[in-house]
């Protein structure tokens, strides 16, 4: 485990390079403990009434005060490992964890190995944490997960391909 001193979710920040104010409503560490943040911009598109497109940035983008930072202990110790999702059997090394706005915590799968087709790499793939399995993963019993499903729900959805396609920093 490692403790880092990271913006916390839902701080209202400014983005220096737009002027735009908003909230921060995730965070992603990478396996060089690299942090970006999604910044979620106040206000609608006029056009189409749609929430303004999230910013994937990086802290030295935000005015931030003191208050807006929290220590966060991170399981890092998995990154690198091998881990695989247990409801679908996707399996691979933990490249990036992400963490949401109400808690829920994932980790993101690079699987090993090229498409035949198209002679690329898989695309990566993000699960729920509690849905993994790997050597350096804790085990939780059956009322500890449910606890922690109830305190921090995941979300529906590939959130990271949501991120990864909206997001125009990327």
């Amino acid at each position: 485990m490692i403790n880092k001193n990271l913006i916390k979710l839902r701080a209202n920040v400014t983005d220096r390079a737009t002027g735009m104010t908003g909230s921060i409503t995730h965070w992603t560490m990478n396996m060089s403990q690299q942090v970006k943040y999604l910044f979620q911009p106040n206000g609608l598109d006029p056009e189409t009434g749609q929430p303004l497109k999230k910013i994937y940035l990086e802290d030295a983008r935000l005015e931030v005060r003191p208050e807006d930072y929290a220590f966060v202990e991170i399981p890092f110790e998995i990154l690198g490992s091998k881990v695989k999702d247990t409801a679908s059997g996707f399996k691979g090394m933990a490249i990036e964890f992400m963490m949401h706005t109400n808690g829920c915590f994932h980790v993101v799968i690079q699987p090993k190995g090229l498409i035949k087709k198209t002679n690329l790499p898989a695309q990566p793939h993000d699960f729920d944490l509690r849905s993994c399995t790997g050597k350096k993963i804790q085990t939780l019993t059956e009322e500890e997960r449910a606890e922690d499903v109830r305190q921090r729900p995941s979300p529906v959805g590939d959130a990271m391909d949501a991120v990864r396609s909206s997001a125009p920093n990327l």
